[in-house]
């Protein structure tokens, strides 16, 4: 959708069923979404991006069952999460709040084959199974007939490095909390060996809450009756036409929904309870953006962008095939955020031989400017948000006098789970309402009170779901 340049010189072979595009909007819960392409250059990358990807729930109505969503309630959907049977163990702090403990050899856990407790944050690994440790090299196996068990909140294991010599032992630092492993075989004693281990993994939902937003134009009985500005617009061959009022008013919504797709804050606990409740106690419901969802963001703090810094990126990113075929990653960012990625491609060799030129004659020019960047088998797909930059968000100057915000990025994978799920995925639940309030300046029943003039209001809910964890980049404050 497109907004096209003046006033069509006539309309011809097209059908104008609805000549305002707001009604279009209130009409389908699908198409809001598009609307909202209108002003992708200033105020909604990822939300066109999304969009024109297809990457938004379809049909969902209040009361929807399906094999992927379920609507149960007109403002929360569930989602089906595939969940992967490939589980990694991270080290918890146990009783006293250590992650491991060896009386025989506290500071050389493990030597001559003394036996070790480790804690995890799960019982995933279980009885003669051998955990491979975050170095790649580093193996020990659990060596107890039971099951493991909790002790103050984590998950205990009783084990021994797996070794041919008695010097070897586990390296203190490879246990720190938070630090990953994974189970990788099972070991058995060649007689009489007993039982297996059964692991099972179940298909979960997950949650999104619908965040409603309401906005509204007025204008009084005279401008009613002055010519009306109209913005014309093109999508899929439908002319339609938004008035300054309408437009004004949508961009505002557009704003609103970016802002909230991305950053917006639930207010519903785990257990469905809404707990933001305003003055006269009533719920006030609204949805997790990308950034909050799950365990939240990856957060990178950085001063300059070099190659290492974004290869460590995508390395960590939850890249996946999408539609095309493609690996893709978006990198939405403020000014200085798409100044630096920039000048790195450049520097990198990602310039044409003719140095970008582009034109003749007085209109030559040189141009920069790339759709995406590819290599290492990754698409990246830079957009500018203008919010980062905007005069309306409350801003921190760095110390070099800019500010804070205009070298902040998030990085969205763009791909497909493996179950074919969308790892981002805008969600419309419910048309959008649009209504009028009248008063003297209709009159005869339309009127509702005596003021002369109008109000129009606009209602729509939406949310997102994201499937995947989402990477953030920022500039610290001591810059």
């Amino acid at each position: 959708m497109r907004l096209l340049p003046g006033q069509p010189t006539h309309i011809a072979n097209h059908s104008i069923d609805s000549l305002s595009l707001m009604r279009n909007a209130v009409s389908n819960p699908d198409v809001l979404p598009t609307v909202f392409e209108l002003f992708k250059d200033e105020y909604t990358p990822l939300t066109t991006l999304l969009n024109v990807k297809g990457m938004k729930t379809k049909g969902l109505y209040d009361g929807f069952s399906g094999a992927n969503y379920k609507v149960v309630k007109s403002n929360v959907v569930q989602y089906l999460i595939k969940h992967s049977d490939r589980v990694k163990l991270h080290f918890a702090k146990g009783p006293g709040g250590v992650t491991f403990e060896c009386d025989a050899y506290p500071t050389q856990p493990g030597r001559n084959q003394s036996i070790v407790y480790c804690y995890f944050d799960t019982n995933w690994a279980g009885p003669k199974e051998v955990i491979e440790l975050n170095d790649n090299e580093t193996k020990i196996y659990i060596i107890d007939d039971q099951p493991p068990v909790e002790v103050g909140g984590a998950w205990r294991h009783m084990v021994k490095i797996v070794t041919s010599t008695n010097e070897s032992f586990i390296n203190p630092e490879l246990m720190e909390e938070n630090s990953e492993a994974s189970v990788v075989h099972t070991m058995y004693e060649h007689d009489f060996s007993e039982t297996g281990n059964e692991k099972y993994t179940f298909d979960s939902y997950g949650q999104a809450s619908m965040t409603l937003q309401r906005l509204k134009y007025s204008y009084s009985g005279t401008a009613e009756h002055l010519a009306v500005d109209k913005y014309w617009t093109m999508h899929k061959g439908h002319a339609s036409w938004l008035t300054y009022a309408e437009k004004t008013m949508m961009e505002r919504a557009a704003k609103y929904h970016e802002y909230a797709t991305i950053f917006g804050k639930g207010t519903v606990a785990t257990d469905g309870t809404v707990l933001m409740k305003d003055k006269q106690g009533r719920e006030i419901l609204s949805g997790d953006g990308i950034i909050y969802q799950g365990d939240g963001a990856y957060e990178y703090p950085y001063n300059t962008w070099t190659m290492k810094f974004l290869e460590a990126i995508m390395e960590d990113a939850d890249l996946r095939a999408g539609s095309n075929g493609k690996l893709e990653l978006a990198v939405i960012a403020g000014q200085k955020a798409i100044n630096g990625f920039s000048k790195l491609m450049r520097e990198s060799g990602f310039v044409t031989q003719n140095n970008n030129v582009v034109g003749d004659a007085e209109t030559k020019g040189v141009n920069n400017d790339y759709d995406y960047y590819e290599f290492g088998g990754v698409r990246i797909i830079p957009k500018r948000w203008r919010w980062f930059d905007s005069e309306e968000r409350p801003h921190k100057e760095l110390s070099d006098g800019t500010r804070k915000g205009s070298w902040d990025a998030i990085f969205v994978p763009l791909g497909k789970t493996s179950s074919g799920d969308n790892q981002i995925e805008l969600v419309q639940l419910r048309p959008p309402k649009s209504g009028a309030v009248h008063g003297i300046n209709k009159g005869g029943s339309e009127m509702s009170n005596s003021v002369d003039g109008s109000h129009h209001h606009f209602l729509f809910q939406s949310g997102v779901i994201s499937r995947a964890k989402i990477q953030r980049i920022f500039r610290p404050y001591n810059s």
